[in-house]
C-alpha cells in the first residue's frame, strides 16, 4: 500500500483486512506481522503515528531500555496496534508485561 494511499485515507485505510498473526508471538513481533501485512514501513508508522522510527524499533525488538517509563512504551505501542488494526488493549497489556520484565528495577505505575 503506497505510503500517499496511506496518508488519505488514515487510520481506517486497514478496516477488514486479514491479518493472519500468530497469537503466541511477544507484542512487538506481532506488531511487525501486523505492519508487513498491511505493507507499511516503519516511516508510514511514524508519520501517522507521530513516534520516532527509533522508538517504533525499540518496540518491535521487545527492547525498553530506550523509554524513560512504562507509560511511554504502552502508549507508543497502542498507538502502533491502533495504526495497524489490532487489539490495543491486548498489546498495552502484553507491553507493559513484557517491560516490567525486562526493567525490574523500574518502579511501577498501576495507571500506566
Amino acid at each position: 500500500m503506497a505510503a500517499a494511499n496511506l496518508a488519505e485515507r488514515g487510520f481506517d485505510a486497514f478496516e477488514g483486512i486479514e491479518l493472519g498473526l500468530m497469537p503466541s508471538a511477544r507484542p512487538g513481533a506481532l506488531l511487525r506481522q501486523a505492519r508487513e501485512a498491511i505493507g507499511a514501513s516503519l516511516i508510514d508508522v511514524s508519520r501517522h503515528t507521530r513516534i520516532t522510527v527509533s522508538h517504533l524499533e525499540s518496540i518491535e525488538r521487545g527492547d525498553y531500555d530506550g523509554f524513560h517509563a512504562r507509560v511511554y512504551a504502552v502508549g507508543f505501542a497502542r498507538s502502533y496496534a491502533r495504526f495497524v488494526g489490532i487489539a490495543e488493549q491486548t498489546i498495552a497489556t502484553a507491553v507493559s508485561a513484557e517491560y516490567v520484565q525486562a526493567r525490574p528495577g523500574q518502579p511501577v505505575h498501576h495507571w500506566a
